[in-house]
């Protein structure tokens, strides 16, 4: 039994370790909802307004990618409930969650200079292909 637990541990730190390596972001600690209310956009032309009352509209979402045709299949457009997973220490980053109908769809916080950042794979994510949004300025 043992050898079999050691193997385990072994298995998963190196899973963790090479997803590090792999341009995973980096957990941020501690996010709350004054990091993620406002208007955002993307790198991919997505859109995403967080309301305070833990409603969101979101435009263009890439929601799955075909890795042979390169192709982006995007959410129209949805409305739904925001969520701020905690994370699991060790095992698990905090995520930015949107719920839409009964689809949970995850974001990951990123450090982008002294602001913070969401972002979305497309795709593997040891491909490193990101759709990344950041706050837009209020005008």
């Amino acid at each position: 039994m043992r050898g079999r637990t050691r193997a385990l541990v072994w298995a998963v730190t190196v899973g963790v370790s090479a997803g590090a390596c792999a341009g995973a972001p980096k957990a941020l600690t501690h996010m709350t909802a004054a990091d993620v209310v406002g208007d955002w956009t993307s790198d991919c032309g997505s859109t995403l307004t967080v309301a305070p009352d833990r409603t969101f509209t979101v435009r263009d979402l890439p929601v799955d990618y075909a890795l042979v045709s390169g192709s982006v299949k995007r959410l129209a457009a949805g409305h739904g409930t925001w969520y701020l997973f905690a994370g699991v220490e060790g095992v698990a980053p905090q995520t930015f969650d949107l719920k839409i109908g009964e689809e949970f769809y995850s974001l990951d916080y990123v450090r982008e200079g002294n602001a913070t950042g969401l972002r979305t794979d497309l795709g593997d994510p040891d491909d490193n292909r990101w759709c990344e949004f950041s706050r837009r300025p209020r005008g």
